[in-house]
Order: C-alpha cells, then structure tokens, then sequence
C-alpha cells in the first residue's frame, strides 16, 4: 500500500535565489527537505517522487510546485525558477500553460491537489489554517526576495514548509469523506477526480458519459425565459411577473456570458403581508427582519424545503444543454443517476455522502452560467433560477388565501409558515397541490422557535431539539471564517434550553470558541501602543513627514495639519489575522500598508499562535455583552 507524502515548495531570494521541496510522509512522520543547489538533493527528490511508493499531497501544487519541481530536475537553475514562478504568479498561468511555455517535461507521478477539492473558492491555505483552528498560523520570516544566505536563515524556511505542510495533512485529514467519495466514482466512471471540485468532477463524469467534446462556445447577445406548463397561478399580481419575465430580454455580459439583471427586478413585490425579492438569483423575503416566533398550543411554525430544488427543476421540466443529437438526453439521463445515488445515500443516513452528491447536483447547475463549461447555457440557467421563484410565489400566494396562515420568510428553495393548528390540513393540502402539479417533493421542518436577523442569518430550534443555524450563527468550518463561535453558540443554548450567557461562557475553556480570523490585505500588525506625533516639515499647501516616500502625495491644507497617531512596537503579520477580545488596553490591529483599522478589532489581541489554555486576559465579559446583542439582534426580548 502507498504511503501518503504530503509536500510544499519555496523560492527565495533575488541576487542568489535557492529552491526547496518539502515533504513528511504521514504514517511514519518522516521528514525530508531537498535544496535544489546542494549536491545530489534534486535527484534524490526525483527518484522519490518516480518510486511509485507514495501518493503525494498538496495544496496548489498542481499549477505552481509541481511545474517548478518538474523544471528543477530537468535542469533548470535557480534563477530560471524564479522567472517561471513570477510569471506563474503574475499571469495567473494553469499548468498546461507552464509546460507549453517553457517547454517543461511532464513528471508522472502519483499526486491529488486539494486546492480545488477543498471546499471554498479563492480560499488560501492560511485562511484554512484559520478555520481548522490550526495551532500555528505562521508567516514567512522573509520577503520573497530576501537572501536566504546563512543556515540559520534556511533552517527558517524549512520550519515555515513544514508548518505549512502541516495544515495541509489537517486539511487532507478533514476531507477524507469527500476524496473517499471521489475515488469510488472515479472507478465506476474510470476518471481520476481527486483534485477536482465538486462541479468540475460532475462535469467530467457527464462530458464523458454524454461524450461531449471540447468546443467553441457561442456566447449570446441575449436569452428569453419562457415559464413550464406547471407554474400556474390565479394571482393578478404573478401573471403580470410571469409577463413581465417572459417580455424581458436579457442581455449577455460579454465579460463573462453571464445574464444581466434588469433594473425592474429590484423592486421587491408584495404578496400578502410580505415583501419578496425576485431576479436571477434566488428567491428571498424581505419583511422578517429582527424576528422571533415561538411555537405554542394555538400557532405552529413550519419550514417546507424543496428536496434538491434545482437539479429536479432541470430534470421535471426537462431542461437540458442544446449539445446537439441525443446528448442532451444523455446528458439528463446521467444527471438523474447522480441524483438517484444522492437521495439513496439521504434515505440511508449517510448525510456527508448525500450533501457532497447534492453540492456536485448544484455545482453542474452552477456550470450553466460559466462560459468555460461544456455545459455552458444561460438560458437554462435563467429557466432554472426564474421557474424556481414562480413555482415559490405560486405556493406563497395560495398559504396567503388561507385565513390565520402566515408565510414569515422564504428563500431560495423553500417557505417559513406560522399557523393555527386547525388550519394544518389546510397549509399541507397547499403543498401536496403544487407537489402533484410540478412533481417536487417537499420535506417539512417543525420548529419550536425560530430567531432571524434576516433570511440569511437565523437560529430555529425544531420540535425534536435539533438546531438549525445559517449565516452569521452557522457553525465554523471550511467554508466559514469563525467569528467568535463561543456568542453564537451562547445564543443557540439560551433560545434552546433557557441556558444564561453569563454562565455558558463561563464554562467554555476552549480557545477555539473565543477566536475570530479575517483576510488583512497586504498583511497587518497590532502595535503594542500608539503616540501623538507632530513632526510635520515643509510650508502651506505642501506639508510632509520625513518617514514618507518621495512619491507619497504631500498633505495639500493651508494651515499646519494636526498630529497624527502612530503606532510603536508590534510583528507584522501575513495576509490573515486571528485575534480574541483582551481586557488588555491595546490599539486595534491596522493594515501595514495603509494604517488603517481592521473592522472588529477594537479591544482584539492578535493570537497567530493558539495557547494551550485560556489567556489570563480574555475578555469573557465583551462576549457576554456581544450574545446579548445577537439576542436583539434576532428579535428576542430579554
């Protein structure tokens, strides 16, 4: 059985530059660092990499390590590297691209990238040290360009992979179920879809079973919609929408092949005692903001989800990509397997298995908006996301008619209905009309609160004690930054179990809970205080301070400008910051570039590294005082 090598590379220096390879094999923890300019490593590397004993891991490699590790064994020096990789950088190259331009051999071997299998977009291996709560969030101690000339300096760069390297295996670690999941379809479908997103593995199942080929894609000036015979309604209001959707031509983003939202779409539409957007997106109500609703004996609260809403809008109303002879069937027929495999695994109870298939169902959804998709036709997507919200409008219309019925929210595939009980039979008698109509099968959610900031963001606590958390509240995980988790899950336990946030965050010992990460431009520090400085030079109109460049614009007022506060002291950090609220008195974190103030960091204490216990500084007190405000947040009266 094949070991897993989990690898990371870096280029440093200018004048001299050196290359590294980095590599730890998981099951035995065995390290190994290869220089590219000390005898014998390169082709101890290659040798490694041809032995066919290990499955190499990496993040991002695909398109930038593995050209440069290709380009180091077939000779190229240092200072060559340094071009291929600034011009990787800077053009934003895909490795198919290296190889051709700089006429690279291509190095077999066995190897997964997670970069796209990972579950977020344009997401940096930091931000998901940040989200795993990985221990050390650590920076290069040096610029890029900074000679790396003594073995002190290399040790450095050897900790820094390797800590790198760590976040990845955390990170492999953390999507086992879904590469498991692509390993088993890559062998019934004989394709290696490892490193492939969830909408890119999906679509090389259907390109290979449809037998699809790469193509020139016809971008269209404009698309219409017109609505399926299943959207029906006696509402004046809808039919004048369903009009107004079908008139409408929607003009072509010739950028991207995008459709172009219509200005007439931003005006919400009232239906009932609600207010709903409508347009190319989704569906989403906008009168239930700071909202609460407790169930009792005389109201009931009742969420009903379309069960994969999208991919059954493609599959009932038959909507496929025009891909010419009977591929479009094909392609349907394919796409009805997937989510026969998905439902089976929902059935069965194995929800990891069941949300990854249900993400690959939408991620092919998603390819009909891209221009660089097989699948490419926005026209079908418009058919999608437009027939979605009718369909939605048609059921809210008709709860609306119904006397003590109320529809408190909707989004993109479902309704939020508060009602008497005596009016149950009436409410599910609304559902299984449009279910017989259109073929959708609604999943019914009883809650016994539901708190909302918004739609998007809101903690419901159904009948049976499961919570259900979005946006803001959402448990943090790879496609979330967490945010203090601790005041969020403060929030859930008093609205499910009357528990004091004073008390829960008094008992929660975990760091993890009390930290917050966020994306800093350019890298940012915390200063360890600020002082008022006046050292302003020069006459009116043309003042400066001696510490700015020449080609920093001066300060242009007549009269002296007032001091200004600096900061003294402080580590600059990387392009993500991680920090807890302090009872310390310190200045909040800033930009390094421009000084300013990073949003949420008033009373924050940069925390790159996670201590084994809780700071003897940690402000419990501003998280309580910050539950408190979620609590108002959502329309709860304390």
């Amino acid at each position: 059985m094949k070991q897993t090598a989990v690898y990371d590379c870096e280029l440093m220096g200018k004048i001299n530059p050196v290359f590294l390879t980095c590599i730890r094999i998981v099951e035995t923890g065995e390290k190994f660092a290869f220089w590219h300019d000390k005898r014998g490593h390169t082709a101890k590397l290659e040798k490694m990499l041809l032995s066919g004993k290990y499955t190499f891991i990496s993040f991002n490699g695909e398109n930038f390590d593995r050209p440069l590790i290709a380009a180091a064994i077939m000779g190229y020096d240092e200072h060559d590297l340094k071009i291929i990789a600034q011009t990787i950088i800077q053009d934003g190259m895909r490795s198919w691209q290296t190889y051709k331009h700089y006429k690279l051999d291509f190095l077999e071997y066995d190897h997964i990238d997670l970069i796209e299998t990972a579950p977020g977009v344009m997401i940096s291996l930091k931000t998901y040290a940040g989200r795993m709560h990985y221990p050390t969030m650590q920076d290069m101690p040096f610029h890029h360009d900074d000679e790396i000339d003594t073995p002190a300096k290399r040790k450095l760069v050897e900790s820094y992979c390797f800590n790198d390297i760590g976040v990845t295996m955390e990170l492999l670690s953390r999507l086992k179920t879904e590469l498991e999941l692509r390993v088993e379809m890559g062998k019934e479908y004989d394709l290696d879809l490892r490193s492939k997103s969830d909408a890119q593995a999906a679509e090389a199942i259907l390109k290979k079973r449809v037998g699809i080929f790469p193509g020139d894609k016809i971008v269209p000036r404009a698309v219409t919609y017109k609505a399926p015979a299943f959207i029906k309604t006696r509402s004046p209001i809808l039919k004048e929408l369903i009009s107004a959707f079908e008139d409408e031509e929607f003009i072509i983003n010739r950028g991207n092949g995008s459709p172009i939202e219509s200005e007439w779409m931003e005006e919400p539409i009232a239906i009932g005692k609600g207010l709903y957007k409508v347009g190319l997106g989704g569906l989403h109500s906008q009168h239930d903001k700071q909202f609460y609703v407790e169930a009792t004996d005389d109201l009931l609260i009742s969420d009903f989800d379309v069960a994969s809403y999208y991919p059954n809008i493609m599959m009932k109303a038959g909507l496929v990509p025009r891909l010419g002879g009977n591929k479009g069937q094909l392609f349907l027929d394919e796409y009805e397997n997937i989510y026969d495999r998905r439902m089976e695994a929902k059935h069965g109870g194995n929800k990891k298995i069941a949300n990854t298939l249900k993400i690959v169902l939408n991620g092919t959804f998603g390819k009909l908006g891209s221009v660089y998709s097989a699948f490419y036709s926005p026209d079908l997507l418009i058919a999608v996301t437009i027939t979605g919200q009718l369909n939605l409008l048609c059921v809210i219309v008709e709860l609306e008619r119904l006397k003590g019925v109320t529809v408190t929210s909707a989004n993109t595939d479902g309704v939020m209905v508060t009602y008497s009980p005596a009016m149950r039979e009436s409410v599910l008698k609304v559902f299984e009309a449009n279910a017989k109509r259109t073929g959708f099968e609604y999943e019914e959610t009883p809650y016994r609160k539901v708190a909302m900031k918004d739609v998007n963001n809101y903690i419901a606590i159904g009948t049976d004690g499961k919570v259900k958390t979005k946006g803001l509240y959402a448990e943090a995980g790879l496609m979330k930054n967490p945010t203090m988790q601790v005041c969020s899950d403060a929030a859930v336990a008093y609205l499910k179990d009357d528990v004091s946030p004073v008390d829960f965050i008094h008992d929660c010992e975990h760091i993890q809970d009390f930290v917050s990460i966020r994306n800093v431009k350019g890298g940012g520090v915390q200063h360890k205080k600020t002082v008022m400085v006046d050292d302003w030079i020069g006459e009116p109109r043309n003042w400066r301070r001696p510490e700015w460049p020449d080609t920093k614009k001066s300060e242009t007022r007549v009269s002296r400008p007032k001091p200004v506060e600096v900061g003294i002291g402080g580590t600059p950090f990387g392009r993500v910051a991680r920090w807890y609220m302090t009872t310390e008195e310190l200045p909040a974190i800033t930009t390094v570039a421009a000084g300013s103030k990073v949003p949420k960091t008033e009373g924050a204490k940069l925390c790159m590294t996670l201590p084994d216990r809780l700071p003897s500084d940690l402000n419990k007190e501003w998280y309580v005082d910050e539950t408190y405000a979620i609590l108002e947040s959502l329309g709860c009266t304390l």
